[in-house]
């Protein structure tokens, strides 16, 4: 993906999120209740087997596209990273620098470069995460020579784990389990919260796309964090979306373009794909025939907000929860 532009209301965005910070903080302290020593040595399922975690591992690398983010919530500074995309110090985006206290983790990999096995091994770690990730069989061989590797649950489409089973999921790894229910918790009242002050988002149906390429377009599904964040609003998955994809993100067709009418569409358009977007469904026939378009509920994320939805996690899920709703609550009452 492309890198996008850096945010325009930076402090604001920190400051958001900032109680949730403070709490990861405190969570990180030694008197905490989820003791280091709970959980630790514990055996995890991946999709390649099973991998025997270190008694509290210290030099972590994440190899996934955002697993430095629970890893910072829980209190564990990762020594190698992964950047995704965003141009951030550090491949930490604003919402979770706080958390590095000045930490200057190496960058093992981007996403247009893939994983560098040997940058992994300069760090010498002792445990690797890849959960939000699409680790070949391969690639988790040659990591797994280098330190018990935890790869994407199996249960899961690649780059599908749900937020919470992520933290779960590398709170585990930690030997923090309280920690990881405490800061899932958070999070999940945040949802509850927003859905029951927006009783309208109940069972409406929604379909999430973005722009493929010049005259294609695509369709997430029903795995995809962008399609969750919905859904753990209320929103449900029309059935069509099955015939569109069972994947994380499939091409369609312009004349499938047909198949999305549903409650509310939204574009993610992220990394300045808005304006191209625009212009390719301005140009496109079937699409202005959508009753969900004809009747304005559609609507495009390409902003700060937008891509804290993408990343999905425990410590950007907040700042998309304060931003987006107000914007998609107006549709549905048309």
């Amino acid at each position: 993906m492309a890198d996008v532009g850096k945010l325009t209301r930076r402090g604001f965005l920190i400051g958001t999120s900032g109680a949730l910070l403070a709490f990861a903080a405190a969570c990180s302290s030694d008197g905490d209740g989820g003791s280091a020593s709970a959980g630790t040595g514990a055996t995890i399922g991946n999709k390649y087997g099973e991998t025997q975690v270190p008694l509290d591992p210290q030099r972590v690398v994440s190899v996934g596209y955002n697993d430095q983010d629970a890893l910072l919530a829980l209190g564990s500074t990762p020594v190698g990273v992964f950047d995704w995309y965003g141009n951030y110090p550090n491949a930490v985006w604003p919402w979770a620098q706080g958390l590095l206290a000045g930490a200057t983790p190496a960058i093992i990999g981007s996403a247009n470069t893939g994983i560098d096995v040997e940058k992994v091994a300069a760090t010498g770690p002792d445990l690797i995460v890849g959960t939000y990730s699409g680790l070949t069989k391969d690639q988790y061989n040659k990591l797994s020579a280098l330190a018990p590797t935890v790869a994407q649950p199996k249960e899961f489409a690649d780059y599908g784990v749900p937020w919470q089973d992520q933290t779960r999921i590398i709170g585990e790894a930690l030997g923090k389990q309280d920690k990881a229910k405490e800061l899932v918790a958070s999070v999940e009242k945040q949802f509850t919260d927003v859905a029951a002050a927006n009783p309208a988002f109940a069972g409406k149906t929604v379909i999430v796309g973005a722009l493929k390429g010049p005259g294609q377009f695509g369709v997430y599904g029903p795995e995809d964090p962008k399609v969750r964040f919905f859904t753990e609003l209320g929103f449900v998955n029309p059935p069509v979306t099955q015939q569109i994809t069972t994947t994380n993100f499939a091409p369609i067709s312009t004349e499938q373009l047909s198949l999305a009418d549903a409650d509310l569409l939204v574009w993610y358009a992220g990394g300045g794909y808005g304006d191209k977007l625009r212009a390719e469904l301005d140009k496109t026939p079937v699409y202005q025939e959508l009753n969900v378009v004809k009747d304005g509920r559609t609507i495009i994320l390409e902003d700060e907000a937008a891509e804290a939805m993408t990343w999905s996690t425990v410590l950007s899920l907040p700042y998309a929860l304060e931003k987006i709703p107000p914007r998609i609550a107006p549709l549905l009452t048309k």
